[in-house]
């Protein structure tokens, strides 16, 4: 079994038909249908269906037919990189982040790549993990920062670092006794009036998933999900909410929040950087997941990011 084969086994199951694949691949049908048989016995199983329809592939087809996929995706990756050896990495690529990471990763990222690597177009698109998990899966963006790493398919993840969540309240209006910047426990945290994006969100999912392994109820009294909003109502002094230092980082250094950890437990939770299985892994993403990670590990170690890195 070679290349070759898988290649015009692709293109027969495409088809649904020997005769339009003949035509299409430039090559005589008895040829395909030997090609066929061939395979088959190779495997020891049945591939192709035949029906006054058409042709359609077994189970064992359909499996065939994904690795064929995936084999001639590999074998282009491959010659584009040699090809590409000793050339600038250059073409678009884009990335997808939630917006608490985007607050902090995406202007940094983009300034790094312009002065560096100038022939790549980075397109940064801001959305909610969901949607990001639904668009690196199917091709529509090159990589993206996920929180959870489970049920990708076949894209790639790597732990990129552990982040920190803080509670944050208006300069005016800290809750507490404790000072800022001291340790404040969850039990505290959550009977204050919180605002926080909506249980669709991934960041409200992982806070109420928290709160209830300790048996608590987080008091959400408004739900947003509109970053900018959030940081808003709070430094207005419209409530009180949890979040990455990262996303805030502004508004702190303006005086117009404050914030602390959280104890009793930590509340922190681990970032991965996914590529997309469906697109071609290009020197340009290569070098945009470098500048990633030399950014990440510039903002953890200037404080700007709470997060210990992978």
């Amino acid at each position: 079994m070679d290349s070759r084969q898988l290649r015009y086994f692709r293109q027969i199951v495409a088809h649904g038909s020997m005769s339009s694949a003949a035509r299409s691949l430039g090559v005589a049908q008895p040829s395909l249908s030997q090609l066929v048989r061939s395979l088959e016995t190779t495997l020891g199983t049945e591939l192709l269906v035949r029906s006054a329809r058409g042709i359609s592939p077994t189970e064992a087809g359909e499996r065939l037919e994904s690795y064929a996929v995936r084999i001639e995706r590999l074998l282009d990756d491959a010659r584009t990189d040699v090809a590409n050896i000793g050339s600038s990495p250059a073409g678009r690529v884009a990335f997808g982040m939630p917006p608490s990471i985007c607050m902090a990763l995406s202007i940094p990222m983009a300034e790094t790549l312009r002065l560096e690597q100038p022939e790549i177009q980075f397109c940064v698109t801001e959305a909610m993990s969901g949607h990001l998990r639904e668009w690196v899966m199917n091709g529509e963006i090159d990589m993206a920062i996920l929180y959870d790493n489970t049920g990708l398919g076949d894209c790639t993840s790597a732990f990129l670092l552990t982040e920190e969540l803080w509670f944050y309240s208006a300069a005016d209006d800290w809750p507490f006794d404790t000072p800022p910047g001291e340790p404040v426990d969850l039990r505290d945290v959550i009977t204050t009036f919180l605002v926080l994006p909506s249980k669709r969100h991934g960041l409200r999912k992982f806070i109420d998933r928290v709160a209830q392994a300790e048996s608590r109820k987080p008091l959400v009294t408004l739900e947003m999900d509109s970053l900018p909003q959030i940081k808003s109502l709070v430094a207005r002094g419209s409530g009180y909410t949890i979040i990455s230092p990262a996303a805030v980082i502004d508004l702190v250094e303006d005086g117009k929040l404050l914030g602390s950890p959280i104890r009793g437990p930590r509340l922190s939770r681990k970032i991965y950087l996914v590529r997309s299985a469906v697109n071609r892994i290009t020197a340009a993403c290569r070098a945009t997941e470098e500048c990633c990670r030399e950014v990440v590990d510039d903002l953890v170690t200037r404080g700007i990011w709470q997060a210990n890195l992978a």
